[in-house]
């Protein structure tokens, strides 16, 4: 499946001349441990694409049932109802599951996810969803992305907070490599599109 196309005016800025711009990395991706404490792992990661627009990428990364597609370690997603006081009206609620390997270990887990999402700004926050905060493979959880262009393409963050039940061998190093998958797939989805236009998903859609 291929990206949702149409053509807005922000994503004429990935056109050139009438023809469909070239894909390509200005900056490749650069990914670091933060921070670490009391078990608990902060990664960022960065990327510069040019010949795409921020507007599709953001589009895709709250696009949450392509999220299997795009990215390897994600196997299902689904948008949820959430209910009860704790619940945010305009926030989307999303169960997910996803694969993990430590070395010769490995599964899957499932969870429930809380998303936060900024359109205006182009960035996303998700955190674990009410009542799921230290049930599963994870003790805490909170991801965010941004989005924005600049002079040498459109400029991608992702950052990764994870406290696991347990800490595998090499901890630090092993959230580091995954935040690096993350942004090799994201830079394979979008290389997919052949510089077509990725439209918003149906939840985003007024």
């Amino acid at each position: 499946m291929g990206p949702r196309r149409g053509t807005t005016d922000a994503d004429d800025g990935a056109r050139m001349d009438g023809a469909r711009a070239e894909v390509a990395l200005t900056r490749a991706p650069e990914c670091a441990l933060t921070w670490s404490e009391n078990g608990a792992y902060a990664v960022r990661g960065t990327m510069t694409v040019r010949g795409v627009s921020a507007t599709s990428v953001y589009n895709l990364l709250t696009d949450y049932e392509a999220s299997p597609r795009a990215f390897r370690a994600v196997r299902s997603v689904r948008v949820i109802e959430c209910e009860g006081d704790a619940c945010v009206a305009t926030n989307v609620y999303i169960e997910q599951e996803c694969e993990w390997k430590f070395f010769v270990f490995g599964g899957a887990f499932p969870t429930a996810f809380e998303v936060e999402e900024r359109d205006e700004e182009l960035k996303m926050r998700c955190s674990l969803a009410p009542g799921r905060r230290g049930t599963g493979f994870l003790r805490d959880f909170e991801g965010a992305w941004a989005v924005e262009d600049g002079p040498e393409g459109v400029r991608i963050e992702h950052t990764l907070m994870v406290k696991p039940k347990f800490t595998p061998p090499y901890a630090s190093k092993v959230f580091v490599q995954q935040v690096d998958q993350i942004l090799q797939d994201l830079l394979v989805e979008i290389e997919s599109w052949n510089g077509a236009p990725y439209d918003a998903p149906p939840h985003r859609r007024g």
